[in-house]
């Protein structure tokens, strides 16, 4: 039987599974994903090759796993954030604000590369079902306000937040991107935005 190097055989594995994640991530960002084989994760990790199985099916698995593994605490960041304010507008905006503040941590723009065109019809099933749940949050947010076209409401306010996550991973100043998509937020939820122009 293998040396237990924790407190229990479970958190033997998961403290395992965390260190094969984290060699994985490693590999993946310094070298790119055809770089990422068992034995370079089994190297990088300081485990068996032969051990790593016990872990995850296939390196596909495991890519899964690397793609994933920041959702939950962005999630809870964002809901977190959502949660702190008092008013609906607040709240949309603090939606915006948290999801441009977790991309730009550093390691999205690589993750959402590998997203597009490197995992398996199951993993993208579950990276879809992960964002689903995110926009939920911003989908509650605006049926507090209801405006008279809340699923357009909720399409453009998601779609000022992926263009400027893609403009953080591009370079961009964090700081200024999220001044803008606060603006623009606020713009299209002030109360007067759904009215038409004023009669001559």
């Amino acid at each position: 039987m293998p040396k237990i190097e924790a407190g229990s055989v479970r958190e033997h594995r998961a403290q395992r599974l965390e260190r094969l994640i984290d060699a994985a991530e490693a590999i993946v960002a310094e070298e790119g994903v055809d770089a990422l084989t068992a034995g370079a994760v089994a190297k990088r990790a300081g485990i068996a090759r032969n051990s790593i199985y016990r872990y995850f099916d296939s390196v596909d698995d495991l890519l899964q796993l690397v793609v994933t593994r920041e959702f939950p605490a962005w999630i809870a960041a964002v809901d977190r954030a959502v949660a702190a304010e008092r008013t609906p507008r607040d709240r949309a905006v603090a939606y915006v604000r948290a999801n441009l503040e977790q991309a730009a941590r550093g390691t999205h723009g690589w993750r959402a590369s590998l997203s597009r065109g490197s995992l398996s019809a199951s993993a993208r099933q579950q990276v879809r079902e992960l964002h689903t749940s995110l926009h939920a949050c911003l989908e509650r947010v605006i049926a507090e306000l209801a405006p008279p076209h809340p699923v357009l409401t909720v399409a453009v306010i998601q779609a000022v937040v992926d263009t400027c996550i893609r403009r953080i991973d591009e370079g961009d100043e964090p700081a200024e991107v999220f001044e803008f998509a606060a603006r623009a937020t606020e713009r299209l939820l002030a109360p007067d935005a759904d009215r038409g122009p004023d009669p001559d």
